[in-house]
């Protein structure tokens, strides 16, 4: 069955998906506590976000040939890490669950840092 989702409906999804995305991202934090030595990277990534902010979201039909939902996020991070693909692609496949054929782009890295290598150095 295909559902056709209008521009109105998907700009007030924005409140549902800011929310999946914090209790996912919170999830993966949970989950990150049993993770080992083999993980570090990952577990990197992870600790280096502070939050991850909802811009816009918007229908996808104009980038691919299937319907959906693209969303354009922020992350706040706190430390000089720069790559957070894995983070975004786990978060979408959890959310996808939820929300069928979603993709979340970075739209922008805001370094939360006060201090610290690369900020006074």
């Amino acid at each position: 069955m295909k559902y056709i989702i209008t521009e109105s409906q998907v700009k007030s999804l924005q409140p549902t998906i800011q929310s999946l995305i914090d209790s996912e991202l919170n999830l993966l934090r949970a989950e990150s506590e049993d993770w080992g030595m083999g993980e570090m990277d990952e577990l990197d990534e992870i600790n280096s976000v502070n939050k991850i902010v909802v811009n816009d979201v918007a229908k996808k039909d104009y980038i691919h040939f299937n319907d959906g939902v693209l969303v354009l996020v922020t992350i706040h991070k706190n430390s000089k890490r720069e790559d957070f693909d894995n983070l975004i692609e786990e978060i979408a496949a959890r959310v996808s669950e939820w929300i069928p054929n979603i993709e979340l782009y970075i739209e922008n890295i805001i370094d939360d840092r006060e201090f610290g290598p690369g900020i006074d150095w």
